[in-house]
């Protein structure tokens, strides 16, 4: 992609690549990413540790420069330097935070003219605070983070989970059954209940819920109440003047954020940051990528 891109612009050579990614990220690539699966992995296989190494072969395949960044701190660089910040001379006086309520949940953070990364450039990774105790199954393993209630996959596996355990007339009563009937893009057969429930969507979700469904309403609840313990614990660690808010499911669905920002402050032990949608919407993490390719040009 990147070799065909260099002919359609007429290019030479790249003088730097700027990678944003959902980690973990270790040396150079991603360690057990919960949310990314290589193809052609075996399911007998799928649950083994992997290693996805990023820098080192594009590097070796464009000779320059190469980094890469958890996909929220970058972002959070978008929002300093094209965003939030753009009119900001001077970076220091800038403290905020950046979520995204997406496939997961993360947060990146700017203090006062500084990233802050951690060791292996994983600070942030809020999406696994515990919001509930064993609780929900989340896809790294653990029950009750955060990421397990408010996130696309969440979000699906929650309202899965409530309509499995309805008896078959309420069930057949839910106004999200309903959707998910007939709104479903694979063909299911109704005997099969878990098949159905294979067409299950946060699109189909937020629906049933503006329908006042209950089963759909408790699941956006949840996801709410898992936002707001997250929310006040990026304004209690990072004491942010803003958190810029991003990911398919806020921008999709912006009313989110108000009953979040409620939640929070019922948590919090700092003053209150706002809570704003990302002017960037969508692209806050392209031009993530694009800040930390210039970080490595000093530009």
């Amino acid at each position: 992609m990147l070799r065909a891109a260099l002919i359609e612009l007429g290019q030479p050579r790249l003088e730097a690549i700027g990678i944003v990614s959902a980690g973990p990220i270790r040396k150079g690539g991603l360690w057990n990413p919960p949310n990314i699966m290589p193809t052609g992995i075996v399911e007998s296989h799928r649950e083994l540790p992997r290693f996805i190494p990023v820098i080192d072969p594009l590097r070796d395949a464009f000779a320059c420069p190469v980094d890469l960044f958890n996909d929220c701190n970058g972002a959070v660089l978008g929002e300093v330097y094209y965003g939030l910040g753009k009119d900001i001379a001077d970076k220091s006086t800038l403290h905020l935070a950046y979520a995204t309520i997406s496939t997961g949940f993360a947060v990146g953070a700017w203090d006062g003219g500084h990233l802050i990364l951690g060791k292996d450039g994983n600070a942030g990774e809020l999406g696994h605070v515990v919001a509930q105790e064993n609780g929900l199954l989340c896809r790294c393993g653990n029950r009750g983070c955060v990421e397990a209630y408010c996130s696309g996959t969440g979000i699906v596996s929650n309202a899965r989970k409530r309509l499995l355990s309805l008896g078959k007339a309420a069930r057949d009563m839910s106004a999200l059954y309903r959707l998910t009937l007939v709104g479903g893009s694979r063909p299911a057969s109704p005997s099969r209940i878990e098949t159905i429930l294979d067409n299950i969507t946060p699109a189909l979700v937020f629906e049933a819920a503006e329908e006042n469904d209950p089963v759909a309403q408790s699941v956006i609840d949840d996801a709410v109440f898992a936002a707001g313990v997250a929310f006040s614990a990026i304004a209690n660690a990072y004491d942010p003047e803003i958190i810029s808010v991003g990911g398919g499911i806020a921008l999709v669905n912006p009313g989110l954020l108000e009953p979040i920002q409620k939640e929070m402050l019922q948590h919090l032990n700092v003053d209150p940051p706002e809570v704003c949608l990302s002017p960037l919407g969508a692209e806050v993490t392209e031009r993530g990528a694009v800040a930390v390719a210039r970080r490595l040009l000093k530009l």
